[in-house]
C-alpha cells in the first residue's frame, strides 16, 4: 500500500499458472489413480483450459472496485466533458446582376463538399446577416507615402493577420477597396490577435470622395464602434454618404505602386493615431489584426433541431426525468445563459382526451421550494428531470410535478455534431444546404477552430477527486488550472502564476527594487493578481508550432473563473509566451553510408532535412516531448533529453557535438529574467514561458573519411 493512500483491494491476485499448480497438487487427493501429470495428458491440458477461463473471470472481477468507482462518479453528477464544436466566420456572395440586399436567417446550414467515404461537415450560422451585393476585395497599409499591400493577410483566403506597429505622435491609415458602392450600412468583422490593451488610440473613419487624396478624404460621422476602439473583437457599422466615389491609388502618390493594387475601387479609409503621445512617457503601439471580414457571419458545428421533439408522458410521478434525442447540448459562448435555445414546453391532458395550450417551463440549475413550472438540465446526457412538489403529497417539494396525462416536448434546441473534426481548413466550406434566391456561394476565409472531443473516461477518472476537493472554487493554484480546463475542453495546457516579488537572488531590471512585483514578460505579478496562462489544442495533424488561444476562448476562461476567484483577487487571462529554441549540433556520416547506398551526393541536405523534422516534432508545445504529451509553461530543456531524438541512425553517422540556444522570444516586451547569448547544454525557461521549435537551427553535417 502506498503510503498516505487507500488502494483498493486486489480480490483475487491468482495467476494461470498458479492456479494450474494448485489443481494439479489436488490430484493426488481425489483421484490418486491420475499418474500421468505430463503436459501431453489430456486431463492436464483440460485443467490448463479451465485456469485460462477463470483468470479471465479473475479479471472481471478486480474491476468491481473500478465499476463502484465509476457509479460513485455517477451518483455525484460527475459526466465527461462533451466535445466542444468547431467555430468559424463564413463569408457570403451573392449573384453579380443582382441589386438588392439578401437576408440570410439564422441558422442556415452550409457544408464541407461530401466525399464518397464521409459526409460533409455541417456549419450552422448563430446569428442572422444582410448580404450587401458588393464585394470586400482590397486593402492597403498607407504610411506616409509608403503604400503596402496587406490584402492576402486581412481580407484574402487564407488569412495569416498583420501586426501594425504605430510609433508615438504619429498615425496610420488602413484602406479598404470595395468593388460597388452601396447606401447600407457596411458591418466589418474586425478581429483581433492582440488587441490594444488600453485606449491608446484615437480612430477616425473617412471614405473617397472626389479626386482627394486619402490624406484629404471626407470623415463619416455615423459609426457604430462595437471593438471599443480596437481593444475587443467586434463590428464596426458605418453609414457612408451617396457621394462616395471610385478612385485609383495609382494617382495618390509618386512612389512605385504594385501593379496589382492599382485598380479603381470604392475606399473606406480608417486612421489609427497612436496617443501617447500626450502621456509622461511615449510608447510605440502594437495592434495585431487577425483579419477584417465583411458579409460574414459567425458559424458553428452545431445544429438546430428541425421540428419539435416530443420528449414523452408524465406518470405523475415526483423526479421524472425524460432525455433529447439529440446531445451534447450546445453551450452557448459569452451569454448570461448558455442554454437559452432549449425551450420545453408540457400540454396537460384534458377529461375529454384534448390537451391546453402548450406552456413553457423554465430552467433552474437548483429547483426552488414550492410550485414552479422548472426543471433541471443536464447538458452532457441531454437529461430533462422535474421537481417533486404536490400541494397535497409533497408540500415541502421542489418544482411541480407535470400532470399525469401530460405531453412533454422539446420546442427547439441546438446540439454539437462534431469535435476535432470540425476544425477544417480555410475555404472547405462551399456548400449551401438550404437554397436562398441571388446567393451563389459562401466560403470561410479562415480555418475554424476550437473544436475539441469528448473527454476520455481515463480523464475523466483522474479529473474527480480535483472536483471533489476544490466544489468548483479558485483558491489555491492547483483550483484555477483545474478550472481554466473545466471551462472548455479546448483547454490543452494551462500554468497558474501566483504574486511574485523580486528577492535579493533575482536580476532585477532597471529601477526595480526587492519587493517589488516581478514584470517579466509583461506580466502583472503584484499581490493579490492572478495570471493564467492557456495553451488551446492542436490536431496531431495539422501541427500548429505555437498554438494560440482564440480571444472568445480566453473571454470563455476568463469568465468561468470570473464567478468562482476570491473576491478580492484581481485575475487576468493571458496568451502563451513562446521561446524558441534553436538546436546547434555536429553531425559525423559513416563512408559506408555512402557504399550501402543510404546516402546520396545531397547527403548533408538529406541528413538535415530529417534531423530539423525530428526537432519541430519533439519542440512542438502540444506533441513534443520524450512522452509526446507536449511541453509545460516553464519545463526547461536540455541536451540529454534531445539526445536521443535526434541521433541518426548508427548506419548513417553519430553526434558530434550538441548545443542548445535561445531565439528571441515571441512576445512582447521580451525582456527576461535570464540573458542568453550563447549556446549551452540547458535553456533556463522563465516560469511564464514555453517552449517551440525556432526557425534558425545550425546543423552541419560533414563526411568521415
Amino acid at each position: 500500500m502506498a503510503r498516505g493512500r487507500v488502494d483498493p483491494p486486489n480480490l483475487d491476485d491468482r495467476t494461470w499458472r498458479e492456479i494450474v499448480e494448485q489443481t494439479r497438487a489436488l490430484i493426488p487427493r481425489y483421484a490418486p489413480e491420475w499418474t500421468d501429470h505430463n503436459p501431453s495428458d489430456l486431463g492436464i491440458a483440460l485443467i490448463e483450459l479451465f485456469a485460462w477461463i477463470a483468470e479471465s473471470m479473475i479479471y472481471r472481477l478486480n474491476r468491481v472496485p473500478e465499476k463502484n468507482f465509476i457509479e460513485f462518479l455517477n451518483l455525484l453528477g460527475i459526466n465527461r466533458d462533451p466535445a466542444t464544436p468547431a467555430s468559424t466566420f463564413l463569408t457570403y456572395k451573392i449573384a453579380p446582376t443582382s441589386s438588392s440586399p439578401v437576408s440570410i436567417p439564422k441558422g442556415h446550414q452550409v457544408s464541407t463538399p461530401q466525399t464518397e467515404i464521409e459526409e460533409g461537415i455541417v456549419f450552422e450560422t448563430d446569428q442572422e446577416i444582410t448580404v450587401l451585393p458588393i464585394n470586400l476585395t482590397t486593402a492597403l497599409s498607407i504610411n506616409q507615402t509608403q503604400i503596402e499591400d496587406v490584402t492576402s493577410a486581412l481580407v484574402g483566403s487564407p488569412l495569416t493577420g498583420n501586426k501594425i506597429t504605430i510609433a508615438a505622435n504619429q498615425s496610420i491609415l488602413l484602406v479598404l477597396g470595395f468593388d460597388a458602392a452601396s447606401t447600407e450600412r457596411i458591418e466589418l468583422v474586425f478581429r483581433f490577435a492582440e488587441p490594444v490593451k488600453e485606449n491608446k488610440i484615437n480612430i477616425t473613419w473617412n471614405y473617397s470622395s472626389g479626386n482627394n487624396t486619402p490624406e484629404n478624404w471626407s470623415a463619416i460621422t455615423s459609426v457604430n464602434d462595437g471593438t471599443e476602439g480596437m481593444q475587443s473583437n467586434g463590428i464596426i457599422s458605418v453609414q457612408v454618404p451617396s457621394d462616395w466615389t471610385v478612385q485609383n491609388p495609382d494617382n495618390w502618390s509618386e512612389a512605385e505602386i504594385a501593379e496589382e493594387i492599382k485598380q479603381p475601387r470604392f475606399w473606406l479609409g480608417v486612421r489609427i493615431t497612436n496617443t501617447t503621445a500626450t502621456s509622461e512617457t511615449p510608447q510605440p503601439v502594437e495592434i495585431g489584426i487577425d483579419n477584417i471580414l465583411f458579409n460574414s457571419v459567425p458559424a458553428t458545428n452545431a445544429l438546430t433541431i428541425s421540428q419539435p421533439e416530443l420528449l414523452g408522458v408524465s406518470s405523475g410521478e415526483p423526479f421524472q426525468f425524460f432525455e433529447l434525442r439529440y446531445q451534447p447540448l450546445f453551450k452557448q459562448p459569452r451569454v448570461q445563459d448558455p442554454y437559452e435555445h432549449l425551450i420545453i414546453q408540457v400540454r396537460e391532458a384534458l377529461d375529454n382526451g384534448d390537451f391546453t395550450e402548450w406552456t413553457t417551463w423554465s430552467y433552474q440549475a437548483d429547483l426552488p421550494k414550492g410550485a414552479g413550472n422548472y426543471y433541471r438540465l443536464n447538458p452532457v446526457t441531454g437529461t430533462i428531470t422535474f421537481g417533486n412538489y404536490h400541494p397535497t403529497i409533497s408540500p415541502d417539494g421542489h418544482g411541480t410535478i407535470p400532470p399525469q396525462g401530460s405531453e412533454i416536448r422539446a420546442l427547439t434546441y441546438r446540439y454539437v455534431v462534431g469535435g476535432v473534426q470540425g476544425n477544417v481548413p480555410a475555404n472547405s466550406i462551399q456548400v449551401i444546404r438550404i437554397p436562398i434566391g441571388n446567393l451563389t456561394g459562401v466560403t470561410n476565409l479562415g480555418a475554424a477552430i476550437d473544436g475539441a472531443d469528448e473527454e476520455s473516461i481515463e480523464d475523466t477518472k483522474q479529473r474527480a477527486p480535483e472536483v471533489l476537493r476544490n466544489r468548483y472554487r479558485a483558491v489555491t493554484v492547483e483550483d484555477y488550472e483545474y478550472l481554466a480546463r473545466e471551462a472548455s475542453t479546448e483547454v490543452k495546457k494551462v500554468r497558474c502564476l501566483a504574486p511574485r516579488q523580486f528577492t535579493q537572488y533575482d536580476r532585477r531590471p532597471t529601477g526595480a527594487e526587492i519587493g517589488d512585483a516581478w514584470t517579466y514578460g509583461g506580466i502583472d505579478r503584484s499581490i493579490g493578481t492572478v495570471n493564467v496562462i492557456i495553451i488551446p489544442q492542436a490536431p496531431l495533424s495539422n501541427p500548429n508550432p505555437r498554438p494560440m488561444p482564440s480571444e472568445e476562448l480566453l473571454r470563455e476562461v476568463s469568465d468561468y473563473l470570473e464567478q468562482r476567484r476570491p473576491v478580492t483577487t484581481q485575475l487576468h487571462v493571458t496568451s502563451p509566451r513562446y521561446l524558441p529554441i534553436n538546436v546547434i549540433a555536429e553531425i559525423r556520416v559513416w563512408q559506408r553510408a555512402f557504399d550501402n547506398g543510404l546516402l546520396q551526393a545531397d547527403y548533408q541536405q538529406q541528413v538535415k532535412n530529417k534531423i530539423v523534422s525530428k526537432i519541430s516534432r519533439f519542440l512542438d508545445p502540444i506533441w513534443g516531448g520524450v512522452e509526446g504529451h507536449g511541453w509545460e509553461v516553464g519545463q526547461e530543456i536540455n541536451i540529454s533529453s534531445l539526445f536521443e531524438v535526434i541521433q541518426p541512425d548508427p548506419e548513417i553517422g553519430f553526434i558530434a557535438d550538441l548545443k542548445l540556444s535561445a531565439g528571441e522570444p515571441f512576445y512582447q516586451p521580451i525582456d527576461r529574467p535570464e540573458s542568453i547569448n550563447q549556446p549551452l547544454v540547458r535553456v533556463p525557461v522563465a516560469d511564464y514561458e514555453i517552449i517551440c521549435a525556432g526557425t534558425n537551427h545550425q546543423i552541419n553535417v560533414e563526411r568521415l573519411r
